[in-house]
């Protein structure tokens, strides 16, 4: 019966030192948890002044190249756009069968037919439907770092 009552006082212990462990391995510190809220709040589709349309479009590019899991499929002057290779048309689909998501981004550049600035506009993909809600986070958090140049919280991307 100690024996018995030992093994489980030992597993409750693990188990509530691995409820806390995993628990602060996703939370966010106060200055994390504001700019990933300031970088959902900025929009996907924006017009930064001319002067600063080389430097954000390096920006997109930079993030791409840091944050995407899939591959960058075109370049050119007012396209960026990333994919994943191969396309997954299995059954069951890959995250059913335990594969990792990946991630990338459509972004776009053109002359803002309002003024004298650069229109952008960043698209977030998913290799699967079910990580559509972080490629739109991701997208977010792109879109603020291209505008702004600065990435307040790296482990936000969802990779």
């Amino acid at each position: 019966m100690q024996s018995f009552l030992r093994r489980a006082a030992v597993g409750l212990l693990s188990l509530a030192a691995l409820s806390c462990a995993s628990g602060s391995v996703f939370q966010l510190s106060l200055e994390e948890q504001v700019a990933l809220r300031e970088a959902m709040d900025t929009p996907l589709d924006f017009v930064v002044p001319r002067e600063r349309s080389i430097a954000s479009w390096d920006r997109a590019r930079e993030f791409i190249n840091r944050y995407s899991t899939m591959k960058l499929r075109s370049t050119t002057d007012s396209v960026l756009v990333s994919y994943d290779s191969p396309m997954y048309s299995s059954d069951p689909p890959p995250s059913v069968r335990g594969s990792n998501l990946h991630y990338g981004y459509s972004i776009v550049r053109s002359r803002d037919p309002a003024g004298g600035g650069t229109k952008i506009a960043v698209q977030g993909t998913s290799s699967s439907d079910l990580g559509k809600k972080d490629a739109e986070q991701n997208a977010h958090i792109a879109a603020y770092y291209i505008l702004t140049g600065y990435l307040g919280c790296a482990r936000c991307v969802v990779r």
